[in-house]
């Protein structure tokens, strides 16, 4: 699939909206139609290095749209389900979102930011990195 995201190729360096294809969703992963997104201060972070991320990123985390494909393991979510997009999601299973405390997840910041968003830009693939992605 064909879309324009912002990209940070390196520490220090300017995000560049340009052509990308995503991959079909993973194991746990979920494609939305993004409507709306920006750029934060969390992705500043990215771009002066003081967040250690993959390279190259796709930056904006924080935004809303609809679910329009799931992967494998998917089953909290479905498409046509209208989502938020947030920094850190929450785990849903640990005892503080069982509690309804979703905001202090004792597992969110296990998901590293930007790890499970592969792509392909520039001639270059982006595969998946990290330890695990979100836990949808």
């Amino acid at each position: 699939m064909s879309t324009r995201a912002a990209i940070l190729w390196g520490i220090g360096e300017k995000w560049s909206v340009e052509d990308v294809e995503l991959a079909e969703p993973g194991f746990g992963q979920v494609r939305v139609k993004v409507h709306a997104t920006g750029l934060c201060h969390s992705d500043d972070h990215a771009v002066t290095g003081d967040m250690p991320t993959p390279l190259p990123l796709v930056g904006g985390h924080e935004g809303a749209g609809v679910v329009e494909a799931v992967g494998p393991g998917v089953t909290r979510v479905a498409p046509g389900d209208h989502v938020v997009l947030i920094f850190q999601p929450p785990c849903g299973y640990c005892r503080n979102c069982a509690r309804g405390r979703s905001n202090l997840c004792l597992n969110a910041s296990l998901q590293d930011y930007g790890a499970s968003k592969p792509f392909k830009a520039r001639g270059q693939d982006r595969r998946r990195r990290g330890r695990r992605g979100c836990s949808w």
